[in-house]
Order: C-alpha cells, then sequence, then structure tokens
C-alpha cells in the first residue's frame, strides 16, 4: 500500500485531528482498505444479504512504532494469525483471537506492527450490546478542568467518514436500519475509532512522531449521541496512560503509551 496524503488528510479530519501531513498513530488499520480479501466489505455490486461477517467483541489493540510513515511512502502489509487461547468468563466460555499486521518499507524495517484482539463468546454480540445500551435518563458529568474534550455529541456521519476511509464497512457501524433489524439498538462506533481519537490526546502530550507503543483495551461500546473526554496521567519513563470516558462517566477506554526510543 502506498500511504497517501488524501488518505492521511480524510483519516485525521474523520478523528477530528488537525488537517496536517503527519501521519496518525493509529492509521496502519487502513491496511484494511487495501486488502482484496478483507470480510468487513459487501461482496462487490450487492449489499450484505444474508453474508454478514462473524462479529466478535474487540476488546484490545496495540501498536509498535519504528521509523515514522511518511506521506507518499510504499510499504508492504504482512498479515497474519497471532495468539489463540481461551479461558472462563462471566457469560462462559471465552475464545481470544489475535491477528497481526505488520507495514514495512523498502528498506525491510517494519514502520508499524499492530495487533487486534477479538473475543468469541458463548452469549451474542446482540445481546452483550444492547446490555450497554442506555434505556433510562442519566445525569450527565461535564469535562473536567484536567480532561480534553475528544469528540461531542458524536454523529453517524463521523462514523461513516471513519469506516470510508479505513475500509472497515461493517453495517453495524453505518447502518442504522439494519441494526436494529438484527436486534441492536442502533449503530455503534468502531472500538478503532475510539482508540484513534483518544491518541490525540496522547499525541498532544508525546508528539507525533514521539508515540513508541500503543495499547489500548475497550471497556464499553461508543454510541451515537456520546460526548468522550479524556484524562492523562504521567506514569514511568515517560509513559502516559488515558482514561476516555463518555458523558456518563463510563469509562470506554483504557489506553497506555510509551515514548519512542532515541533514534
Amino acid at each position: 500500500m502506498t500511504v497517501e496524503e488524501g488518505a492521511v488528510v480524510a483519516f485525521r479530519r474523520a478523528v477530528g485531528a488537525p488537517t496536517t501531513l503527519d501521519v496518525p498513530s493509529t492509521f496502519a488499520v487502513v491496511a484494511d482498505a487495501w486488502d482484496p480479501d478483507f470480510a468487513r466489505r459487501p461482496p462487490p455490486g450487492r449489499g450484505w444479504g444474508d453474508e454478514l461477517p462473524e462479529t466478535l467483541l474487540h476488546v484490545e489493540q496495540w501498536f509498535e512504532h519504528g521509523p515514522p510513515l511518511v506521506v507518499g511512502e510504499r510499504v508492504a502489509v504482512h498479515r497474519g494469525s497471532g495468539r489463540r487461547w481461551t479461558r472462563q468468563g462471566r457469560s462462559g466460555a471465552l475464545e481470544f483471537v489475535e491477528e497481526r499486521t505488520e507495514l514495512v518499507g523498502a528498506d525491510g524495517v517494519v514502520r508499524v506492527a499492530t495487533g487486534w484482539v477479538d473475543v468469541r463468546t458463548e452469549a451474542a454480540h446482540r445481546d452483550l450490546s444492547a446490555g450497554t445500551a442506555r434505556a433510562e435518563p442519566r445525569a450527565e458529568v461535564p469535562p473536567r478542568p484536567d480532561e480534553v474534550v475528544l469528540v461531542e455529541d458524536l454523529a453517524p456521519t463521523q462514523l461513516v467518514a471513519y469506516v470510508g476511509i479505513t475500509g472497515d464497512l461493517h453495517p453495524l457501524h453505518h447502518d442504522r436500519a439494519l441494526a436494529q433489524r438484527l436486534g441492536y439498538p442502533d449503530v455503534f462506533a468502531p472500538g478503532m475509532f475510539t482508540m484513534a481519537v483518544a491518541a490525540r490526546a496522547v499525541t498532544g502530550r508525546l508528539g507525533a512522531t514521539g508515540i513508541g507503543r500503543l495499547r489500548s483495551r475497550f471497556r464499553a461500546q461508543v454510541w451515537p449521541g456520546d460526548t468522550l473526554v479524556a484524562s492523562i496521567t504521567d506514569g514511568p519513563e515517560g509513559a502516559v496512560d488515558v482514561r476516555t470516558r463518555n458523558q456518563f462517566d463510563d469509562t470506554v477506554l483504557e489506553t497506555t503509551a510509551e515514548p519512542s526510543p532515541p533514534r
């Protein structure tokens, strides 16, 4: 794939970042749009029908950064399965599945590696999702003085902008009629959208190319209308911890970032 200027600008706009040509720390997910066999795209020339891809819970994502990606650079994309393991949870047996992607420069050096960890559960994804929706009104907690506002009143259009540039066209992220027909209360944000907007807070602390390792754990789904804010805590050796919450003070994402080593 090529790190295209238009793709970088579209990605930054989709996550509310300033329009510059610095490649965002989670931009590597755009590789999905280049993958001819990517499952989360509808069959060419027709709708999804009964061929929806399996929907798993996205629980964790990590990025390891080498030399930064630059606009115009062409990289090779290497994909493959990572770890597989199981354990018992409150909802029954949990099967963890990791997929790994590497973007490798022409010099053979890995620019960025990322791992996606999903969980296959005995309970239906639909039932787990419906349980996180807010059926009753709740008191909102306004942003605190030490918090950064990442998204205010999340619009479905912003989700469309994000899935369009990343290639993750699973209909549960943009097709409200289909989502509700399948028993979901609404469409919901991809976990990677939440991580991408949270990474803005990390970049503000460590700099555009200052992130060496980024790891997030997804705690709750994000729905249209949500407002997301982040609080940042300094960790050891220049690391930072970021808590991303919604307007009801529910933690939706926990992120740890480590700075890049000197080069």
